[in-house]
């Protein structure tokens, strides 16, 4: 929308309100508002959700229907666009109605002058976008800008009832980067992060223009390209008549990803690997089509990687690979092959180290050192996260309490640690925290635990109740991944938090993307506002602090400071920093 022309549809059965509110426009200075007028209910079903109008405005009283009748099709209809009703003198009770109905604004057309109008324009506009921005926070990845989780699965749900409805097929293409692990380690993360962009350039540019003749026909739900999470994509193929469809889009694939990347000066070649599930024949429900598809990319894996492969019923290369990893697990928590490397934080105001934050590792005897991104999930799944949590929270709080005693570089500061769902819902989890704390002589206070945004909001009043218990017995608490998950402040502000962690996926792009900045700086705002302190998380360039300093924040850790570090390594890095704090 250019914002010095706004475009008005004025529904409305009375010519002269018409022409009184177009006069009233023309008063107001810098901005052309431009009304196209229809009088009748019917003619306004025509031009509902056309996205030729920046406004709607309907009058309550529109002959036998009403304004919330109309306001009720728009909303049903799935329509974006804002909606002010208005109303005359003796209409009470119609602002509740409206707005409990979806209306952005409401006006009493006796009331209305030339200023209260603009300014109803230009709120209902402002409010319409926070919404969206909100919703797009909620169901697409903020990384890639792709379809997330939730929104996928609401895709496929709706495709499968559809070709079951229909007699119809769809195929599902489940994509994973191969040795995207070997890019992070070799590159570090910025590059990692900007690769996944790529590739989800490169599968929704091709999906779109495939999806065109599709989005041209009444009820047909398009092609869907998601991010799950980590290096994994999905494709949803809704409109295909053959198996050879969905092999011809999995092949044209594999050549697109197959040309180089050029990320920050390096040229990258990688490969993928695509399993292939058709429903119904290998499943006509969501978690089940998921699975197989799952299967289908570990055989192409197996296979040699670059290439796809069909689900086959008697395919278990993949559960004997992932049955694998999970008794290595087994077996590393019994013999305590992990260890935790350290991510030092500061308060950006005057650098003085403020805390810790505890990453684990796991030694494998013959794999050598594995990174959590390629074992977290699967512990997750098989519930092998609760005694690997446990042995955390034990090891960072006995880690903790041993550089207390060693000087003073080691000024006492918390160490924190992240709390998986599982974790979180557990029982005794109060009574496993006062137990390590009494055990490693740990104060509280020197303790701090992060809960990611989607835990938190899941049960909310439970997850209230339990927060308050921790934070009276000392602890800090932080919410982990801010922005990425189901943002509410309504709820943030009952929550007794200390600290808000801003994802690192928002200040990746601060210095250069306008919204990204926008948003850092409105949560900054926000969560100060309600009594917490913000953090940065994955700050790596003099740019993103010099602003995040601008902003407010409160603290940072990024490889602008240090990687995580082993723990016989932290001493040469307080000196170091010391040092430069001196200067």
């Amino acid at each position: 929308m250019n914002k010095d022309l706004i475009n008005i549809l004025l529904v409305d059965d009375d010519e002269d309100d018409y022409i009184l509110t177009r006069d009233m426009l023309e008063q107001v200075e810098g901005t052309k508002y431009i009304i196209e007028w229809v009088s009748s209910y019917e003619a306004a079903l025509l031009h509902l959700c056309k996205n030729s109008h920046d406004v709607y405005f309907f009058d309550y009283r529109l002959g036998e229907f009403t304004g919330i009748d109309l306001l009720r099709e728009a909303i049903t209809a799935g329509c974006s666009v804002p909606i002010i009703v208005l109303t005359g003198q003796g209409d009470n009770g119609i602002d509740t109605e409206a707005i409990q109905t979806g209306a952005t604004d409401y006006l009493k057309k006796s009331e209305i002058n030339s200023q209260l109008l603009e300014r109803s324009i230009r709120y209902a506009i402002e409010r319409k976008r926070t919404e969206e921005r909100i919703l797009h926070m909620a169901y697409y990845d903020s990384l890639t800008k792709l379809p997330n989780r939730a929104l996928f699965h609401d895709r496929l749900t709706k495709a499968l009832k559809k070709t079951k409805r229909y007699s119809g097929i769809c195929a599902l293409l489940f994509l994973d980067l191969d040795n995207f692990k070997q890019v992070n380690d070799t590159l570090e993360h910025r590059t990692g992060d900007l690769l996944l962009q790529e590739v989800a350039d490169r599968l929704n540019t091709y999906v779109r223009s495939a999806d065109t003749v599709a989005r041209q026909k009444i009820g047909v739900i398009t092609n869907t390209v998601a991010r799950l999470g980590g290096d994994e994509f999905t494709i949803l193929l809704t409109e295909i008549h053959s198996l050879q469809d969905a092999a011809k889009v999995a092949q044209r694939i594999l050549s697109i990803l197959s040309q180089p990347f050029y990320l920050d000066g390096y040229e990258v070649f990688v490969t993928a690997s695509i399993g292939i599930a058709i429903s119904p024949s290998d499943g006509d429900e969501m978690n089940t089509l998921i699975k197989n598809a799952d299967t289908a990319m570990y055989h192409a894996k197996d296979q040699g990687r670059n290439n796809f492969q069909f689900y086959k019923h008697d395919m278990n290369a993949s559960a004997m690979e992932r049955m694998t990893m999970e008794n290595d697990l087994r077996k590393a928590i019994d013999k305590e092959e992990f260890v935790l490397h350290y991510q030092p934080r500061i308060n950006i105001s005057n650098g003085k180290i403020v805390g810790t934050e505890a990453l684990i590792r796991w030694q494998h005897p013959e794999k050598g050192l594995i990174y959590p991104g390629a074992f977290i999930d699967l512990a997750e799944e098989t519930g092998l996260i609760i005694p690997m949590g446990e042995w955390v929270l034990k090891e960072a709080c006995r880690q903790n309490k041993i550089w207390q005693t060693q000087g003073p570089l080691f000024a006492p500061v918390a160490v924190a640690l992240n709390l998986s769902g599982h974790q979180f819902r557990q029982e005794n989890l109060i009574k496993i925290i006062e137990k390590v704390l009494t055990d490693s002589d740990l104060d509280p206070t020197f303790l701090e635990l992060e809960i990611t945004e989607s835990v938190i909001m899941k049960n909310a009043d439970n997850t209230i109740a339990l927060l308050r218990k921790l934070k009276d017995m000392g602890v800090q608490l932080s919410m982990d991944d801010f922005g990425t998950g189901y943002s509410s402040f309504n709820y943030l502000k009952r929550f007794p938090l200390d600290n808000i962690k801003i994802d690192r996926s928002f200040i990746m792009d601060i210095t250069h993307n306008q919204r990204d900045a926008a948003i850092v700086k409105a949560i900054i705002v926000m969560a100060q506002t309600l009594g917490h302190k913000v953090v940065a998380e994955g700050v790596e360039t003099e740019e993103q602090m010099a602003l995040l300093q601008e902003f407010g924040c409160d603290e940072l850790q990024g490889f602008i400071l240090s990687r995580a570090l082993p723990p016989e390594h932290v001493h040469e890095f307080l000196e170091i920093w010391e040092t430069i704090l001196n200067k």
